[in-house]
């Protein structure tokens, strides 16, 4: 079923917004992050492009930079942020973060840096204008390599003996953004009362929805599924994403 196109906010630089009009809720999937064709941004210095679109005061996309500095304020909003190639240092007011593929971090509203960008970097992120109070910033160097919590065993299996672990990085505000890996199996998907997008970091799964959409999910994978989506996981290989949950 199609969705009426979304009005969104995009950023051009911290704290400077400017409205366009792009896609679908239905269509928010790229198969690989590193060669999802960006829109250039051409006022921009450094060089900048991107993929985004928005709904009720949340953008989800995906940001490409070149090497160069930005600097300044952020705007009224948390962003959660997965990065996936190039590095980059940002030098904040309580010391630096070190950004490179693997990382995943989020800032908080007005929190002010500063960008150097030492290798083209692409990123996924999720930015949430809605309504929501202070909070700290959080860094996760390597999600790739963090530890998560004991493995569970997988609730309504249909298939296998899958086992799931997970490792929260920042619950504060509309977003809950963290690390979830699930060992092969299948298992029914459902999304009830938020959104979820996420990026595969390693393994590989499909997720199929009751409509009969199937996503094939492998690293570098990105998915956005809406609250009320309901379907099923399978998973061959042990899939690790990390994911921001969006709270309605």
């Amino acid at each position: 079923m199609s969705e009426p196109s979304i009005s969104r906010l995009v950023p051009r630089r911290p704290g400077v917004l400017v409205r366009r009009t792009w896609g679908t809720m239905s269509n928010m999937y790229a198969q690989n992050i590193l060669t999802a064709l960006l829109a250039p941004m051409p006022e921009e210095t450094p060089t900048q492009s991107l993929w985004e679109w928005g709904y009720d005061g949340v953008q989800v996309g995906i940001w490409e930079c070149a090497p160069g500095t930005v600097s300044g304020p952020t705007g009224d909003y948390d962003e959660a942020m997965c990065m996936v190639a190039g590095r980059v240092t940002v030098a904040h007011d309580d010391g630096e973060f070190d950004i490179a593929p693997g990382t995943a971090w989020v800032t908080p509203r007005h929190w002010d840096s500063t960008w150097t960008v030492h290798q083209t970097v692409r990123k996924m992120y999720v930015i949430d204008h809605r309504p929501g109070q202070a909070a700290p910033a959080a860094h996760l160097a390597n999600a790739h390599k963090v530890a998560l919590g004991v493995p569970v065993p997988r609730a309504n299996a249909i298939k296998g003996e899958p086992h799931e672990s997970t490792v929260e990085l920042w619950v504060n505000n509309g977003l809950n953004v963290g690390v979830w890996e699930a060992t092969p199996g299948s298992f029914p998907a459902s999304r009830d009362g938020y959104d979820e997008v996420f990026i595969c970091l390693s393994g590989g799964a499909t997720m199929t929805g009751d409509d009969g959409m199937r996503y094939d999910l492998t690293p570098g994978s990105v998915l956005f599924t809406p609250s009320g989506f309901a379907g099923r996981w399978d998973v061959s290989e042990t899939f690790r994403k990390v994911y921001c949950i969006i709270k309605r």
